[in-house]
């Protein structure tokens, strides 16, 4: 057997183990479940890790399936279940606004998109799923950090500053904790020239926590474009997203603490 189909079974052996136990893992359970070698499974986890389709809890020294991986396989069902429903909104959202639409999860210090509608226009923002950004150096992530105490936000950034390198830029503590929290009261942020100059994003909180995950979404475009409206983009973005945190939760019973608006 080949070097290639071997790991290639081992990968779907390992995301069989997460679907059999639903919870996350570290290597020596996945070692002692699989019966392969410490380092060939350390290897692969890594490079899941690095591709998006697992998420690593540095503090528990845990594996755990990504969100990017359940919206991978989400169109194969053709389901009305609150991926296919994201899906949907991201789609008429994109239409009507005639921007990019992004939709991210939490993925270490970073934000990664998940699911991207680009554009159609001529002059436009253009992303792709999986590529990932420093969490408080773009909207979605600085939405999905308003969701965290700001100890622990304080945590992250000293985190991201010490692991810095030459290319990254060492960023105020302070500066984020102010953006984060009037993100948090405000429920949304705005954003321009954060992560790439001359664009910004309209991002809020996705009030659907998949497997006690938050996500967010955002409309990015040029700055020319999002500026002029701004407002009818913002009052889009959050009647869209309150219209599906009623379609998913039509009790009500989704903690305020999640949707970012009381």
């Amino acid at each position: 057997m080949s070097e290639g189909v071997k790991s290639a079974e081992r990968v779907l052996a390992i995301f069989e183990v997460f679907e059999a136990l639903r919870r996350p893992m570290r290597i020596s359970e996945l070692v002692k479940k699989l019966e392969i070698p410490q380092s060939s499974t350390s290897t692969l986890m890594k490079t899941l890790v690095a591709k998006g389709l697992v998420d690593f809890n540095p503090e528990e020294r845990t594996f755990c399936p990504s969100v990017r991986l359940a919206f991978l396989g989400n169109w194969v069902l053709g389901s009305d279940d609150g991926l296919a429903q994201i899906q949907s909104m991201s789609q008429r959202l994109a239409a009507e606004s005639g921007e990019t639409i992004i939709v991210g999860a939490q993925n270490g210090l970073f934000v990664q998109y998940l699911s991207v509608v680009v554009s159609q226009q001529p002059l436009r923002f253009i992303l792709h799923p999986g590529m990932m950004r420093p969490l408080h150096r773009a909207g979605l992530g600085i939405m999905l950090l308003s969701t965290k105490s700001d100890d622990e936000v304080g945590r992250m950034i000293r985190r991201y500053n010490a692991e810095a390198d030459e290319e990254s830029v060492i960023v105020s503590v302070s500066e984020v904790m102010d953006t984060v929290r009037k993100a948090r009261s405000l429920g949304y942020c705005e954003t321009s020239d954060l992560a790439t100059p001359g664009a910004g994003v309209i991002a809020t909180l996705l009030p659907l926590p998949v497997e006690g995950r938050s996500l967010s979404i955002g409309i990015g475009g040029p700055t020319s474009r999002l500026r002029p409206r701004v407002d009818s983009f913002r009052e889009m973005l959050l009647r869209e997203v309150d219209a599906f945190g009623h379609l998913v939760d039509p009790f009500g019973e989704l903690d305020s603490a999640i949707t970012g608006r009381p």
